[in-house]
C-alpha cells in the first residue's frame, strides 16, 4: 500500500464585494450538449461569487508517495474555495453563437456565507481517454469517509463507483475493488466531452444510483459543508 503524507498551508486574500455576484463562462463545440456547458457556467458562477466574499484561498499540497524504497515528491498548488451559498437570488443564463462554437455565460446573485473546510481530498488521473478504454483514477484524503464517482449525462448523474476510505493519508484506487470501469462512446460520435463527479462524504447517509440536477444540489445542501468535497474533471473519449 502506498502512503501519501500531506501538508498543507493556506494562504488568503479577501475581499469583500456588495453585491454577490458571480459570472461563469464555458465555451463549447458539438460535441458538448448545451446542458453540460450551462452547467459547467453555473458551477463557474457559483465559485466567482464565493470568490468575491471570502477571497481566494489558496491551499499548498505537498505529498510524498513512497512504494518501498522509491519516493517521489510532488507539491501542488490548488485554488481552494472556502464558502458557502446559502442562497440563490437570481440566475440569468445566456448562449451566444460565435465562430466554431457556442458559449453559455451564466450570472448568479447570491447570499454567500464564508466557510473553513479542513478537508484535503484529492483526485489524479488522465482526462483523455479512447473508447472502450480502462478508466483509473487515484485519489488521497485526509479524513476517514466515502468517495463517490459519479457521471453526468445532461441533467443526470449517474453514480458509477463508490468506495470506502478507511486510512487516511494513503492512497487509494478507484477502482480498488476488481471492477472494471471503461470509457463508453456513442456509436454516432468520434469525440465526447464527458464531466465526472468525484463526492467526498464524512458522514454515512444514503445515496442513490440516479439523481438529476436539482436532486443533487439538495443532497449537497442537506450535507455539513465541513463534511462534504466535491470534485469536478472533465474527460474527452476519442473514437
Amino acid at each position: 500500500m502506498k502512503k501519501t503524507l500531506l501538508a498543507l498551508s493556506l494562504f488568503a486574500t479577501t475581499a469583500f464585494a456588495e453585491p454577490t455576484v458571480g459570472v461563469g463562462e464555458y465555451n463549447y463545440g458539438p460535441n458538448t450538449s448545451e446542458t453540460l456547458a450551462c452547467t459547467i457556467a453555473e458551477e463557474k458562477a457559483k465559485e466567482a461569487a464565493i470568490l468575491k466574499k471570502v477571497g481566494e484561498i489558496v491551499e499548498i499540497i505537498e505529498y510524498q508517495t513512497c512504494d518501498g524504497p522509491l519516493c517521489d515528491h510532488r507539491r501542488d498548488f490548488v485554488n481552494n474555495v472556502t464558502g458557502l451559498i446559502k442562497s440563490i437570488i437570481s440566475t440569468e443564463i445566456e448562449t451566444i453563437k460565435r465562430e466554431g462554437m457556442t458559449s453559455c455565460i451564466v450570472t448568479i446573485k447570491a447570499e454567500v456565507e464564508p466557510m473553513e473546510n479542513d478537508i484535503a481530498f484529492n483526485i489524479y488521473g488522465d482526462n483523455s481517454f479512447k473508447a472502450n478504454q480502462e478508466i483509473n483514477f487515484t485519489g488521497v484524503s485526509s479524513h476517514t469517509g466515502k468517495v463517490y464517482v459519479f457521471s453526468q449525462d445532461g441533467d443526470l448523474y449517474k453514480r458509477i463507483y463508490e468506495t470506502q476510505i478507511e486510512h487516511p493519508g494513503y492512497e487509494f484506487k478507484i477502482p480498488d475493488d476488481g471492477t472494471r470501469m471503461v470509457a463508453k462512446l456513442p456509436a454516432d460520435r468520434i469525440v465526447s466531452n464527458e464531466r465526472l463527479l468525484f463526492l467526498f462524504l464524512g458522514v454515512d447517509i444514503s445515496v442513490k444510483e440516479v439523481y438529476n440536477h436539482g436532486e443533487l444540489s439538495k443532497l449537497l445542501e442537506s450535507v455539513p459543508v465541513l463534511k462534504r468535497r466535491v470534485i469536478y474533471q472533465l474527460a474527452q473519449i476519442v473514437r
